[in-house]
């Protein structure tokens, strides 16, 4: 029978440690991000990065609440700071000036406003 190296033996046990938290750790699903959002006056709705989509009713000033029937425990906060001055012609079509979080389960919060142009970089 061959013997492993001391120098060996002790490496594959300094990284055994490791390589069982790593496995414990990576097994928790990491929750899913947001991947953009729609606003309108009565409706939030967001689309995860897994395809997915969530939407909640919502009032015209905005709101807080659970995501229901949706398969990722998202919480979301809207503020809604103005409705758009085209909104009495345009209804729906406008987006109202907001500012929405989607805060998943472990508390991360992804921050977006509305319209889409006051987001940073919209236009790269």
């Amino acid at each position: 029978m061959r013997r492993i190296p001391r120098p060996l033996r002790a490496a594959a046990l300094a990284l055994l440690p490791a390589l069982v938290l790593g496995t414990a750790l990576g097994a928790a699903p990491w929750p899913v991000r947001a991947d953009r959002i729609g606003l309108t006056s009565q409706r939030l709705t967001v689309w995860f990065a897994d395809g997915s989509v969530c939407r909640a009713a919502i009032q015209a000033e905005g709101g807080q609440g659970m995501f229901t029937d949706c398969p990722h425990p998202a919480r979301f906060d809207v503020r809604i700071d103005r409705q758009s001055f085209l909104a009495p012609v345009l209804g729906d079509l406008v987006a109202p000036l907001a500012t929405v979080r989607v805060i998943s389960t472990d508390g991360r919060t992804q921050k977006f406003l509305t319209p889409e142009s006051r987001m940073p970089g919209w236009k790269d």
